[in-house]
């Protein structure tokens, strides 16, 4: 992208409102009446896009799950909102997180905000970057600013960042000069929010979803859905999905169908063929009703088919 975008819009039509919203943001939107006030001014940058938003009226937001971090500066107003299942509510003069993977609602009375976002894998990346470990972890419940003075840099930052890169197109179109102003304002936020716990070796997985692997190792024996992780994550089915393909590389079903596996080769390994033990049998135990596909599963996995596992 040589230059950002930009779009702007101001009505006082509750149907452009929703439009506006859900074209600039992807939010969907139910306002309180046909009568509303709504005015935004979008700058769309790679990677950072930054937001001044007013609306004279009360509203809903309905927000999926994603892989964006966005960060709100409330100047006045309120938004309450339900992160991690926790109700919450911030007035003018603070500042908040949405956090990516999690489908929320917001209730909104007559606010003034602007907003920066980026991808939770840029976030990612430049932590990874700073630690220099691959292990970092989002650090969950984060939300407000840490202390004064680092929300105070916070807004700095943003503001230079807008006025100095967004707003500079000499600057902007220098790729270098855009991706380290962009490294800072990443860096900005890490420590302003808190967002990421100090790697521990060992431990890189979010507390969500190790919540769903631990779920998932105490019930594989039993009928599992996408429904049943997410709801011992804590997190919508898709941003399960998503938070699975960014820690681990994969879904959470092939995680089950790996924790399965697993079960089976213990079992295959303790069985014995003279007691009429059979690789059918262990592979119905553990769940998986086409011995074809168990058999091809398994010898990808552990490079020996199940029956050389059970005639040990």
């Amino acid at each position: 992208m040589s230059s950002p975008s930009f779009l702007d819009v101001e009505t006082t039509n509750a149907d452009e409102l929703t439009e506006a919203i859900s074209e600039g943001f992807g939010y969907r939107v139910a306002p309180s009446s046909d009568l509303v006030s709504h005015r935004q001014h979008v700058i769309v940058g790679d990677p950072v896009t930054i937001a001044d938003l007013e609306w004279d009226t009360e509203l809903r937001l309905a927000v999926d799950a994603t892989d964006e971090v966005m960060f709100v500066e409330v100047h006045s107003g309120t938004f309450a909102f339900n992160p991690w299942g926790s109700e919450q509510a911030i007035g003018g003069g603070d500042a908040f997180v949405m956090p990516p993977d999690q489908e929320l609602e917001f209730a909104i009375d007559h606010a003034v905000a602007s907003t920066c976002s980026f991808s939770a894998q840029l976030l990612r990346r430049v932590a990874q970057e700073v630690w220099d470990d691959e292990d970092v972890c989002l650090a969950e419940g984060s939300l407000r600013p840490v202390d004064a003075a680092r929300h105070w840099l916070w807004r700095r930052t943003v503001q230079e960042y807008r006025q100095q890169v967004l707003e500079t197109p000499d600057v902007y179109g220098n790729e270098l000069l855009r991706a380290e102003a962009s490294r800072f304002v990443v860096v900005s936020a890490i420590s302003a929010f808190g967002l990421v716990a100090e790697p521990r070796r060992g431990a890189c997985e979010s507390a969500a979803v190790r919540r769903a692997t631990t779920w998932v190792d105490e019930h594989r024996r039993e009928p599992i859905t996408v429904h049943d992780l997410a709801a011992a994550a804590r997190l919508s089915p898709r941003g399960l999905s998503l938070a699975f393909r960014r820690e681990r590389g994969q879904t959470p079903m092939e995680y089950v169908r790996l924790a399965r596996i697993d079960g089976a080769r213990a079992a295959l390994l303790a069985g014995d063929p003279t007691r009429g033990d059979t690789v059918a049998a262990v592979a119905a135990e553990w769940g998986f009703s086409n011995a074809g596909r168990f058999t091809a599963l398994y010898r990808q996995t552990y490079g020996e088919t199940p029956r050389q596992t059970l005639m040990r």
